[in-house]
């Protein structure tokens, strides 16, 4: 009885540094996962134990505050132009014989678009974050999407030149409506900051298939090379919103790249940026039998 009790008291002391981290642990919520257990500074299995709960909660704590910041910015974007197409419309109404109509209905459509758009991006990213991956893949030929890309790409607001170089099909599996938002997100940002030309090249290299869409604009500081890849992130603040987009393009291109096992990044240069996708290549095709 006596080693019995010994025993089952010594184990209760040994436990009471998980039922602390039990007790805190179940006191975490989704919308507030800030506390912390205490480390013991025993320096065997509960100690890790603590620690890798302290992580997980620092990982918990960070995606709500991402989730929080998004929430934010989203409203912060749909506001803007819903503040200005209620504005035109109101002083519209209020004097309807001074109005241009045409004028106001213009406002009115571009503005609608934007939201439009916007409501897309986000819809994209939703989906995106899922982390679902490509269901049925097919094989897209990068090649002819940036050359087809090429030809029919709008360059009507200012006098840009948008070539594409490439010296042989590139084979991906994939969706191929995703790499073409993918491609046309990454000339759509050449194009808001180009001075006048944008190049895009598609190269076969090893397993991979790398494209990099290349423009002759200001450039991007080194200090903001990745963070140019963040939602809502505008690296120009007095930029117009017009010609600003969303500051989601760039963010879902990445994430459309990460969907399809590749990366993307800002590749230096003296001038300009360029954007760098890699992408594994489509494996041939087994030989038909004999």
């Amino acid at each position: 009885m006596l080693i019995g009790a010994v025993a089952y008291f010594a184990v209760r002391i040994a436990l009471r540094p998980v039922e602390a981290i039990r007790r805190l642990t179940a006191s975490v919520t989704a919308n507030d996962p800030r506390e912390r257990v205490t480390v013991p500074a025993t320096g065997h299995e509960i100690t890790a134990l603590a620690t890798t709960i302290n992580t997980t909660l620092q990982r918990l704590d960070n995606a709500a505050a991402q989730q929080r910041r998004f929430v934010a910015d989203a409203a912060h974007e749909l506001r803007s132009p819903l503040t200005t197409l209620l504005a035109s419309l109101e002083v519209a109404l209020a004097y309807p014989e001074r109005t241009d109509w045409p004028a106001a209905a213009t406002t009115a459509a571009r503005q609608t678009r934007r939201l439009q758009a916007l409501a897309e991006d986000l819809l994209l990213l939703a989906r995106l974050d899922t982390r679902t991956p490509t269901a049925n893949p097919e094989t897209v030929d990068l090649t002819a999407l940036a050359t087809r890309l090429t030809e029919q790409y709008p360059l009507t607001e200012r006098p840009l030149t948008l070539t594409c170089d490439s010296t042989a099909p590139a084979l991906v599996p994939g969706n191929p409506d995703e790499y073409e938002r993918l491609l046309r997100n990454l000339v759509d940002n050449a194009a808001r900051h180009a001075a006048h030309r944008i190049q895009i090249t598609v190269r076969n290299q090893d397993d991979w298939v790398v494209l990099t869409v290349h423009d002759d604009g200001p450039g991007v500081p080194p200090e903001d090379a990745e963070r140019i890849f963040e939602r809502f992130v505008r690296l120009d603040d007095a930029r117009s919103r017009d010609h600003g987009g969303t500051g989601l393009g760039l963010a879902i291109a990445r994430d459309l790249s990460h969907r399809h096992g590749g990366t993307l990044t800002l590749t230096p240069r003296t001038l300009g940026a360029c954007f760098q996708l890699r992408l594994p290549q489509a494996p041939n095709p087994s030989p038909p039998d004999a």
